[in-house]
């Protein structure tokens, strides 16, 4: 068996290298007629082939358009290429190498660009706008600073050291995942998200400056959470909070559709007298009629609006004292 795996990576090798040639064949003779990208080493140095045309990676014009993907993943590289002024139609890939710094990266990237499992503490040199996914997880990042302000697809940020999600893009089209991480607050965050948003296993206490639209699932499993204040308006998917053992209310939760299923601890399901649907949840239509969470509503109105008035009676005092003050000085002139 030893010996077929050894002949079979082999021959996957020496098919390889022929390629290789070959694609050095055709470039010599102009046999290369594909008007897309394609990439190959020589001793080391990436080269790519477009247009019938050869260039060196590092070399590459400014405003020069890669026609398809370029993949520098797995290369050992510790900084990039100077690609600043180059544009990537297709997807850019860096992973998997020892990159401390996005220094030199294409400013614009159609598709997606994922530099996750390298050893990066800032997202400065990142493009601004991303037609694809952004995929920076598994790396030493303390900040989002310098990440991209749009993205297409998902962004993902976890397995990092991050405690702000400042800097973060505020336009997601996919799902937002920054768990694992050491955040204490989602002040930053993208505020419409149109997958799911991810904040689990981290250090939250509060759900401020959560967005307030989620296409998907929310989930902020394993946290610190006292309260629900400052969750999402609305969530289309599921809304997960197991795992906060402070949390003694779900009150302020957000608008969902009625069958739905809300995920939490099982001394809140007893609480609000509700039946598991599922392994530690509650359909939220359920919850909507429990007599204690229709108590919770009502107790939470009636301090709303005393709020209310006692700020309404407060700004009536300020402008009464001011006309006094006002006539006052009149007098006196």
């Amino acid at each position: 068996m030893l010996d077929i795996n050894k002949q079979q990576g082999e021959s996957l090798a020496m098919k390889n290298l022929l390629q290789q040639i070959q694609q050095i064949k055709d470039k010599l003779t102009g046999n290369n007629k594909s008007d897309k990208c394609s990439q190959y080493s020589i001793d080391g140095v990436i080269h790519i082939s477009q247009d019938g045309k050869d260039y060196i990676l590092s070399d590459l014009p400014a405003g020069f358009v890669v026609k398809g993907d370029l993949y520098l993943n797995n290369k050992g590289l510790t900084e990039l290429p100077d690609l600043s002024k180059v544009t990537v139609e297709g997807d850019f890939l860096c992973e998997g190498n020892e990159l401390t710094s996005l220094k030199g990266a294409p400013q614009k990237v159609g598709g997606s660009f994922r530099c996750r499992d390298n050893e990066l503490t800032s997202l400065t040199g990142a493009p601004q706008e991303i037609g694809g996914d952004f995929w920076c997880y598994d790396n030493q990042l303390t900040s989002l600073i310098g990440a991209p302000q749009k993205v297409g697809k998902s962004f993902v940020c976890y397995n990092n050291k991050l405690t702000t999600l400042q800097g973060a893009p505020q336009e997601v089209g996919g799902s937002f995942g920054c768990e694992n991480n050491q955040l204490t607050s989602l002040t930053g965050a993208p505020q419409k998200v149109g997958g799911d948003f991810r904040c689990e296993n981290n250090q939250l206490t509060s759900l401020t400056g959560a967005p307030q639209e989620v296409g998907g699932d929310f989930n902020c499993e394993t946290n610190l959470l006292t309260t629900l204040n400052g969750a999402p308006q609305k969530v289309d998917g599921d809304f997960s909070c197991y795992g906060n053992d402070n949390l003694l209310s779900l009150h302020g939760l957000p608008e969902m559709s009625e069958d739905r299923e809300i995920y939490c601890n099982d001394e809140l399901m007893v609480k609000y007298g509700c039946s598991s649907t599922e392994a530690g949840s509650i359909c939220y239509s359920d919850l909507m009629v429990a007599p204690v969470y229709q108590n919770e509503l009502r107790i939470s109105e009636l301090r709303q609006k005393k709020h209310e008035e006692n700020k309404a009676n407060q700004n009536k005092f300020k402008a009464g004292y001011a006309a006094f003050k006002k006539k006052q000085n009149e007098d006196r002139e």
